[in-house]
């Protein structure tokens, strides 16, 4: 089922969503397919839509998103399965117990994974239909996680996967983070920031397809990040990257071979000046996963 959509389900950005940047001199990149105008700020580097939904849109696309993109696709279902293992097979390596919380956790399919293995579970999820599938297996908040009270309670684990790039202003998400991770303490470690399924806009990928890329930046997918950025910010409240990892051909959206391909043929049409009209392909530096803990 589409969304329908309004124009006042919009709004334009005057300045970079994440260091307030003028917005008229950032960088041209593309225009997406719901005419949301796609940029790079000069300042912090990172790539952003300067038309996208707002506090009314917001909520018509996320409402039903679950019934609409995750449940139907038998093939998509078992493919996002198979990276779910694979995510957790990482994390595990720096936290096998504990206490887990997914920040945008859609059903809590992931959050499975971790249950199942003994994990004590929660997730905030801002989908209502989705907090409500969630929360039958699952310890779950529906709502904004940047303005939920958590009073005294810490985490072991804090997971965002595949969720920075919808989130208006993600610095609010990533200091509420942090401020709920389990301190360092003694030779404890404290807790754990685990970023995942994130689009890198410092791919080669998406260097060279821009709008056709796998996870483009769009009016729905307001936000594009690369590591450096992540880094250096969660560096400034105490974290400092532990694990990183980029994930291709352990997938199973990997084709080595027709990847490669499609790789050499849009690297051929850049040089002839020519328009790629063709879908990127999964390919390596395509998608962050990341690991930060206390210094």
């Amino acid at each position: 089922m589409d969304v329908f959509l309004e124009e006042y389900d919009f709004e334009t950005l005057t300045s970079c969503p994440w260091d307030h940047a003028d917005a008229k001199y950032a960088e041209y990149l593309y225009t997406d397919d719901m005419g949301c105008e796609i940029v790079r700020c000069q300042s912090c580097g990172i790539v952003y839509a300067k038309r996208r939904l707002n506090q009314s849109g917001l909520p018509k696309y996320w409402g039903d998103y679950l019934s609409r993109v995750h449940i139907h696709n038998v093939d998509l279902v078992g493919k996002r399965d198979k990276m779910y293992q694979i995510d957790y097979e990482f994390s595990q390596q720096y936290v096998s117990t504990g206490k887990v919380l997914d920040i945008g956790c859609s059903n809590g399919s992931f959050l499975d994974v971790y249950k199942a293995r003994g994990y004590e579970t929660f997730g905030v999820e801002y989908g209502k239909e989705a907090a409500i599938a969630a929360g039958e297996t699952h310890k779950v908040r529906y709502g904004v996680f940047s303005e939920m009270d958590f009073q005294k309670e810490k985490f072991d684990l804090i997971i965002f996967r595949g969720v920075l790039q919808y989130i208006p202003y993600p610095k609010k998400y990533l200091e509420k983070a942090v401020d709920i991770l389990r301190p360092k303490q003694g030779m404890s470690p404290g807790g754990y920031l685990f970023i995942t399924a994130q689009p890198n806009m410092n791919s080669l990928a998406f260097r060279l397809f821009g709008k056709k890329f796998t996870q483009p930046v769009t009016g729905a997918d307001f936000i594009g990040f690369t590591e450096h950025l992540l880094t250096i910010y969660l560096m400034k409240w105490g974290l400092k990257k532990v694990g990183e990892r980029y994930f291709y051909l352990e997938t199973p959206y990997a084709n080595e071979e027709g990847d490669l391909v499609k790789m050499a043929k849009a690297i051929q049409y850049k040089r002839e000046g020519k328009e790629i009209d063709f879908s990127a392909p999964a390919y390596w530096g395509n998608m962050m996963t990341l690991m930060y803990a206390f210094q």
